[in-house]
């Protein structure tokens, strides 16, 4: 069940049983006014539906539990730590932060040269989670600072998750630019749920990522 499809059924579901205890309540009501009743019926679901539509909204924006529920083994929310290896055999180490609705992934990324000096960054708004197969894929649009353009591209990435109902905590993959297609190897690693996180923080933490990892790609 995708994380729409069991949002609004468990507001339909708060919907109905809201409306059900109401019509309870007016049962003399209903019996002797039934046109209107059904009239009223139908303002007041529909009333019902965007009030509580909007309620569970806003927890499911501003409660963390609440949008881990909801998003299931979608959810990747929060900071990713990291570390690929460059066209000249480079390791870049990257901090990425995860922002997430019900529908929608926001990916933006940062990286390092090995010195901790500010190497790009790039930024993605076309993602695509397959939880079935296990996998992350998105373009982005990178802006390196040694380029004179944007160099839009391509990542594709492997979850590691504990089950299928699980959200993923690790991957693995590559990412390829359009005009220098040859595919770099990545790695990273889920170090918190928050999507603020300094780059002081970040360099140090993707470090410690590498010599952990390195020897994995």
């Amino acid at each position: 069940m995708t994380p729409e499809l069991k949002f609004h059924s468990i507001v339909i579901s708060i919907t109905t049983l809201s409306i059900f205890t109401i019509w309870t309540q007016l049962t003399g009501i209903i019996s002797k006014h039934p046109f209107l009743s059904v009239i009223a019926s139908a303002f007041i679901s529909l009333g019902m539906y965007r009030i509580i539509t909007v309620i569970f909204l806003g927890f499911f924006r501003n409660i963390s539990c609440v949008k881990k529920w909801i998003l299931g083994p979608y959810f990747m929310e929060g900071t990713w730590i990291g570390f690929f290896v460059g066209h000249q055999n480079n390791v870049r180490l990257y901090c990425e932060t995860f922002e997430q609705g019900l529908s929608d992934l926001v990916i933006r990324g940062k990286a390092f040269k090995d010195d901790g000096t500010y190497h790009g960054s790039w930024v993605s708004d076309t993602t695509n989670i397959n939880v079935k197969l296990g996998k992350l894929s998105y373009t982005y649009d990178a802006d390196v600072i040694g380029n004179t353009a944007i160099n839009p591209g391509l990542a594709r990435f492997d979850l590691e998750r504990p089950s299928r109902e699980k959200p993923p905590f690790r991957m693995i993959g590559y990412s390829s630019d359009l005009f220098n297609p040859a595919k770099l190897k990545s790695f990273e690693e889920k170090v918190s749920d928050d999507t603020v996180f300094e780059s002081i923080e970040a360099f140090r933490k993707a470090k410690d990522v590498y010599g952990k990892y390195k020897d994995l790609i």
